[in-house]
């Protein structure tokens, strides 16, 4: 059985706005949720640098929390918006920059590794 619809694209979707505003309990969790993720995080990172002693062993449950606060924040999103020709024209302009500057510092870590230096 087949959809006989001939414009029917199944994988095409509207692409969502930004989180509404202002953020009610649920996306407010996610914002907990974030924080205490880094907290923990970096909570584990200066006890294995030696900066305090170590009171996390385990970092696996902590990488989660600031996807799951994420996602509780995009719970609410606002419809999307049409995209002008100028903001078109901004998007690639970032992402040229974005290119370059990421192609610098791959060529950069690059030289040194292979330099010696």
């Amino acid at each position: 059985m087949s959809y006989q619809q001939s414009s029917y694209d199944p994988n095409a979707y509207e692409q969502p706005g930004p989180p509404i505003k202002p953020y009610n309990w649920v996306q407010w969790t996610g914002v907990g949720f974030i924080a205490v993720g880094i907290v923990i995080l970096l909570a584990y990172l200066a006890g294995r640098a030696g900066l305090i002693d170590p009171v996390i062993n385990r970092i696996q449950p902590a990488i989660f929390l600031p996807f799951l606060g994420t996602m509780l924040i995009n719970s609410r999103r606002a419809p999307s918006v049409p995209v002008t020709t100028e903001q078109r024209e901004r998007n690639r302009r970032v992402l040229v920059i974005t290119l370059i500057v990421c192609a610098t510092v791959i060529g950069g870590a690059a030289l040194v590794e292979y330099t010696g230096a």
